[in-house]
């Protein structure tokens, strides 16, 4: 039977909505199109360390967060969780670092990431990217209380995580000094202060009368 020409019509509206369904669905399984990253926080040597994210989108079925990967310039990491619950708008995603979970008053992190992706990003300045979001910013404050937001503003921490836990950390600041070490410290400043002096001396013999 010879085909007429309608039904070429009918084959390529068929194969436009096959394409159309296979879109969709690959964009549904997606379900990370609108998660932002809000806010990072660091100490001073990057063990201690979150990022935060936020669902800014209205549809509330960005569900698979849980099974994004979030990467920085050095390190990569795949989250493991699965789905969340919907709805998924205005919720926070909280990763973290294990010291960081062991702080007190940190809320539970939704992701913890391996000692081996620790520190996860440079403080003085890196690109994170989670899903479509890709984040670049400069040197994070690492006073053990502040964090930086998205717009660069320099805020006191606020960690939450998806079930709406939210609380403030402290981390310790660079190591100092040790007590105990004072003394030889004062002893080492003393004796190469009193070799600069006899060296000067030598320099300069006073005068002979």
């Amino acid at each position: 039977m010879r085909k007429t020409k309608s039904a070429y019509p009918t084959r390529g509206v068929s194969l436009l909505l096959g394409l159309l369904t296979l879109f969709w669905s690959v964009g549904a399984s997606g379900g990370i199109h609108t998660w932002d990253i809000v806010e990072v926080y660091s100490n001073a040597d990057g063990t201690i360390q979150y990022i935060e994210l936020l669902d800014v989108g209205t549809g509330g079925g960005e569900i698979n967060i849980g099974n994004a990967t979030i990467s920085s310039s050095a390190q990569s990491h795949s989250i493991a969780n699965g789905p969340v619950t919907a709805p998924t708008n205005g919720k926070f995603y909280l990763i973290a670092t294990p010291d960081f979970a062991a702080l007190p008053g940190a809320p539970t992190p939704d992701e913890i990431l391996p000692p081996t992706a620790v520190p996860f990003f440079d403080i003085s300045g890196d690109t994170v990217s989670v899903g479509l979001d890709n984040l670049t910013f400069g040197s994070v404050p690492t006073n053990g209380t502040d964090a930086l937001t998205r717009a660069g503003s320099v805020v006191a921490n606020s960690p939450t995580n998806y079930a709406g836990a939210t609380g403030s950390v402290t981390a310790p600041g660079p190591p100092g000094v040790p007590f105990s070490s004072l003394p030889a410290l004062i002893l080492m400043l003393l004796a190469i202060a009193s070799t600069a002096w006899m060296a000067a001396g030598r320099k300069h013999p006073a005068p002979i009368d």
